[in-house]
């Protein structure tokens, strides 16, 4: 298996959380003439990454790829067997995806044009929220007492409003919501999430750097 893309992205290292919790990394890389060559694009017409290529499968789609290597790799399961359960996990998921990424992509979209940032920032305060809403401010993990396909949604973009803190109060959302905060605390302290933001550090210190030079 071949994972395509650069672990700064979000949706790069979700699925690479998935992997290594399962304790079998996928390989990662960079497609030799980038995303946008004919031969990326002949293997995937949307011209985004991640891509996993696993043998004749090309298959895009961040959340696609880590619920593809969690049914194909041995390991223990990223999605609990109870049904209620289950479905809580993906909902938080989902909540990550359709809330925090677009409110997210408006922080970013702030340093070109401030004017959109409060927008952004009360968007992002909201969909925290509501994934505050939806979890146990008991439970040790994103959802229960164990790595999930949440928490391989999450920490990635969790990332982001640490490393955003500064010009906006970003630090000061996820401080909003007590049981967030204590998961995020948990989830960066951990092996995994260490790595993963560790990672992800080295990869924004370099893109910032390649545009400052």
């Amino acid at each position: 298996m071949i994972l395509y893309g650069g672990k700064l992205s979000p949706f790069v290292m979700r699925p690479l959380l998935v992997s290594r919790a399962k304790g079998a990394e996928v390989t990662l890389a960079l497609f030799e003439g980038g995303i946008k060559s004919p031969e990326y694009l002949a293997l995937c017409p949307t011209g985004k990454m991640p891509l996993l290529v696993d043998g004749d499968l090309a298959l895009p789609e961040s959340q696609v790829i880590a619920e593809y290597l969690d049914a194909a790799l041995p390991g223990p399961k990223m999605v609990p067997d109870d049904a209620r359960a289950a479905a809580k996990v993906r909902l938080l998921v989902r909540l990550a995806d359709t809330y925090v990424v677009p409110n997210l992509g408006g922080l970013f979209r702030g340093r070109e044009n401030p004017a959109g940032v409060p927008d952004a920032l009360k968007g992002m305060g909201e969909a925290l929220g509501y994934i505050e809403h939806y979890r146990s401010a008991d439970d040790e993990f994103a959802f229960g007492s164990s790595f999930t396909l949440a928490d391989a949604a999450l920490i990635p973009l969790f990332f982001f409003l640490d490393a955003l803190d500064g010009p906006m109060p970003t630090k000061a959302l996820i401080a909003a919501q007590p049981g967030l905060a204590a998961w995020w605390a948990r989830a960066k302290a951990s092996a995994l999430g260490a790595q993963a933001v560790a990672e992800q550090a080295e990869g924004l210190k370099a893109m910032m750097a390649s545009r400052a030079g």
